[in-house]
């Protein structure tokens, strides 16, 4: 059994010497992944819009299968080519997203410990849904889908998906043994407002001129997919947050000239660890992107029902839950919105080709920017697999970009 994950081991291994809260916090969640595979203890899916607090109120491992695979990428660019490929040799058809036919691979490869329960939204894309119920064939774990309303204007829909977290609920105690202590809930979402506190003001922080930092606030993100409710998360996020102070106390920038604020509103190409730093050189900061742009309320703890309402309510907020939940409008007027908060000068698009119906709020979008004087970058480039477009290529053309249309 320790033979396998080495990869995600050997990381483990180093992490957890780093004293820095981050590596802490990603230490603790590796390490917890590898105590319940040793241990047989259970381990929850959780979907990249599903935060953590609830498994961490039952004390159950929560594992983001995407996250998994973005840490994966950080370790060698290549890592989801073998498990992409397996899935479609398996019949998984070629058009479903990198992303999830790696999910699949990788399940089918024992290359990711498999779930005892699997939980996600009926958000953002049906890429998701059909790959979590080919993970649920293969592995027999039970999966709970919270249904998300197509519009949320009307108060039987919000009363419909506060009841979908109360099913959650009992669907984590049936099937982990385990009973809901309210007291407990209560810390870790008290523990977890305090989190997304640091987050909110760390993102905040980036809307300053001069960029203190290259963007985006992401740690607020890892911090909801691992470990929401916990100290060392909210450390984590905190000590995020602290560098950007400090970094303004010491009047630091992110780069010496600020030539161009670029707004890229989706995830970052995970295999191209070092394209932020390319594009910073060339004097491009990204204030934010789609994982950084959250806005959260706090929960209200006053009462196990107050607080599964705010729960539900968060759970409607989440990077890409939010902008994937319904009308096109709610990803383009996000995007608009990032761009007059944070003073974007540019859009940069990465156009993954599993994402088909963001692609078509692309067009929409591409038609309101140039009305607004919004330059618009889209490309083709798979954000989990290399192979379609390299980073040779892809640095070409945002560079040909940069220089030909924004700099001007």
């Amino acid at each position: 059994m320790t033979q396998k994950y080495q990869l995600h081991r050997g990381l483990y291994d180093v992490v957890k010497t780093l004293p820095e809260p981050f590596m802490k916090m990603m230490a603790d969640w590796l390490g917890g992944i590898f105590t319940a595979v040793d241990e047989g203890k259970p381990i929850l899916h959780n979907q990249f819009t599903i935060f953590s607090e609830l498994m961490v109120a039952l004390d159950i491992q929560p594992l983001s299968p995407e996250l998994w695979q973005v840490v994966s990428l950080q370790l060698d660019p290549n890592a989801c080519c073998e498990s992409i490929d397996a899935a479609q040799d398996a019949g998984i058809h070629p058009e479903l997203c990198s992303a999830n036919k790696a999910i699949i691979g990788d399940t089918m490869l024992d290359k990711i410990p498999p779930p005892s329960m699997v939980v996600l939204p009926t958000f953002p894309c049906d890429n998701s849904k059909i790959t979590y119920q080919t993970v649920a064939y293969l592995t027999g774990a039970p999966t709970y889908f919270l249904d998300c309303p197509y519009w949320m204007d009307e108060k039987e829909a919000m009363d419909y998906w506060v009841n979908q977290f109360r099913g959650l609920i009992s669907f984590l105690e049936e099937h982990s043994g385990k009973k809901m202590d309210y007291d407990r809930l209560t810390e870790v979402v008290e523990e977890s407002n305090r989190c997304i506190d640091y987050w909110l003001e760390g993102v905040e922080l980036l809307k300053l001129m001069p960029l203190p930092m290259n963007g985006p606030f992401v740690s607020g993100y890892m911090a909801g997919l691992t470990s929401l409710g916990l100290p060392t998360a909210t450390a984590a996020v905190q000590a995020s947050r602290d560098d950007l102070i400090a970094r303004l106390d010491r009047r630091e920038t992110a780069v010496p000239e600020e030539k161009a604020r670029v707004i890229w509103f989706y995830y970052p190409v995970f295999w191209d660890g070092g394209l932020t730093s390319w594009m910073a050189e060339m004097g491009a900061v990204i204030p934010v992107g789609l994982v950084g742009y959250y806005n959260a309320e706090p929960i209200d703890t006053t009462s196990p029902e107050t607080i599964i309402k705010g729960l539900a309510q968060r759970g409607l907020q989440s990077p890409m839950g939010k902008q994937g939940r319904g009308a096109s409008e709610l990803w383009i007027d996000d995007c608009l919105d990032a761009v007059e908060q944070w003073k974007g000068d540019c859009v940069i698009l990465a156009g993954h080709p599993g994402c088909k119906w963001l692609r078509g709020c692309y067009g929409l979008f591409r038609d309101i920017a140039r009305e607004r004087g919004i330059p618009v970058m889209v490309y083709d480039v798979d954000l989990f697999d290399p192979r379609l477009t390299s980073a040779e290529e892809s640095r070409a053309r945002i560079e040909q970009f940069l220089t030909t249309v924004v700099f001007q």
